[in-house]
């Protein structure tokens, strides 16, 4: 299997945020990863997984906390 792969079919995944994901990160397949955002995340708001590296994942809001 190629490297990476686990890691670059999460990209597209769309999630709702829970606080433990913003303060532990968030785990897909057993793998924790710490997210990163270009604007404040928030508990309640939709992400979309927009890239992936060895630092975590990328995510953009899709959707504001309501």
């Amino acid at each position: 299997m190629q490297e990476g792969y686990l890691d670059q079919r999460l990209i597209g995944q769309r999630f709702i945020l829970k606080p433990t994901d913003l303060t532990d990160g968030v785990a897909f397949y057993g793998i924790f990863y710490h997210l990163h955002a270009a604007t404040p995340l928030h508990a309640g708001d939709t992400v979309e997984i927009t890239a992936v590296s060895a630092h975590g994942l990328t995510v953009t809001i899709v959707a504001p906390q309501q």
